[in-house]
């Protein structure tokens, strides 16, 4: 597994991603049986949201001053606590406590993910990159399938305090990997050399005012970087088409599909699959035709999938095409991840992907909120056509738009 960093970093953060996809549905399962409130259930996504508006752009500022291995496991250690935290508190307290826990545990990983990308640029040499991006989607997607599958039998077979343990000891796992990484100090901690080399000797460390030079110094030089603005424009667009999928495909299952909602959990289960696979394959082809091209041609061919599905009315042909069509997702970040950080200086990793994470959030909010308003007037299935018809014309886009990484 190209080298033993890299293997402690993915299995830490595999194991991980387990712990929190099994946390995350114990926490909506465990909020409708005290309360019986969808409103209740909104709570923990806009918990979960309000960090990444909030916080993400100016942590990927402090991401840039501090040691990034460092940040990463006390992230961990802090996390597997606030994970526990519903259990220490009154039983009167419980609910607020799991909104309290949600949100602090989006804070951290506002700080963990940009730091992780910059571990990731030091540990994965340049052209091992796409393997290494395609071994992270295998393991992200087993965790996406297999964490909710068993979040459930969990909590009704022994109750909510096994499911939220898992995911406690799942950060105390990924700690102790990551701290058995060894990398020279200055590659996790490259900001002094480039601030002495750029400030003539760096610039104020406190007070607002430095924060916000330093964040803007990461905007500026994404706008002026022709590979990362290109790749950040293409991914936006990318979002705006998807998100509209998230928010209606059961809507989708009903009236186009005319099957049962019950249905829904197969639906998803083949979508997984097939980016499963989509990763695999995205894996094995990126070295012979380039990340350049794997990212848009995945994009492209998400967006003709996505457009085929928009207009079936047979729930197994659906299911078939919904399998055969999440393919390319799983190869997008086989593309666009080290298309990022060959493009990203190591001292601006941090405020690079801070960008991208608030903005696809963003964009992604912006997409399903558009797509409920839209769904009052305009049946889904046109709906999800536009979006692929969207999703295409921004694969092609970024066909001709991005350039090829220097070599």
């Amino acid at each position: 597994m190209i080298n033993r960093n890299f293997a402690l970093l993915t299995t830490g953060q595999a194991i991980s991603s387990v712990g929190n996809f099994v946390y995350g549905t114990t926490l909506l399962v465990w909020i409708f049986a005290l309360t019986h409130s969808a409103a209740a259930i909104s709570g923990v996504l806009i918990a979960q949201y309000v960090p990444v508006f909030v916080l993400g752009p100016i942590a990927g500022v402090f991401v840039d001053r501090w040691n990034r291995r460092t940040i990463m496991i006390v992230s961990d250690v802090a996390r597997a606590g606030i994970a526990l935290l519903p259990f220490i508190v009154p039983a009167s307290q419980r609910l607020p406590s799991i909104y309290i826990s949600m949100f602090l545990l989006s804070s951290f990983s506002r700080f963990f993910t940009p730091a992780r990308s910059g571990v990731l640029q030091v540990i994965v040499p340049e052209k091992q990159r796409p393997q290494a991006a395609s071994i992270n989607q295998v393991t992200f997607t087993l965790a996406f399938i297999g964490g909710p599958a068993i979040a459930s039998p969990l909590y009704f077979a022994l109750g909510p305090f096994i499911a939220v343990s898992i995911n406690a000891l799942s950060f105390l796992v990924s700690a102790m990997c990551l701290l058995l990484i060894h990398v020279p100090k200055e590659a996790v901690l490259p900001s002094l050399a480039a601030r002495a080399q750029e400030d003539g000797g760096g610039v104020k460390r406190g007070g607002v005012r430095a924060v916000m030079h330093e964040l803007l110094a990461g905007l500026r030089f994404v706008g002026r970087t022709r590979m990362l603005l290109m790749i950040i424009i293409l991914s936006l667009i990318v979002m705006l088409g998807a998100g509209a999928l998230n928010a209606l495909d059961i809507v989708f299952v009903s009236q186009r599909l005319h099957a049962s909602t019950a249905l829904y959990g197969p639906l998803t289960a083949a979508s997984g699959g097939g980016t499963l696979i989509g990763a695999i394959v995205g894996g094995m082809i990126a070295t012979r035709v380039g990340a350049r091209r794997v990212l848009t041609g995945s994009v492209i061919l998400l967006g003709v999938g996505l457009v085929i599905y928009a207009f079936q009315t047979n729930f197994l042909l659906a299911l078939a095409i919904i399998f055969i069509g999440s393919a390319p997702q799983g190869s997008i970040d086989v593309g666009f991840t080290p298309l990022m950080l060959s493009a990203t200086p190591q001292a601006l990793m941090g405020r690079v992907q801070s960008v991208i994470e608030t903005g696809t959030y963003a964009m992604s909010l912006i997409s399903i909120a558009l797509a409920g308003y839209v769904a009052q007037f305009v049946p889904v299935s046109i709906i999800f056509a536009c979006c692929g018809l969207l999703i295409t014309l921004a694969g092609l886009f970024g066909w001709f738009a991005v350039p090829e990484p220097k070599s």
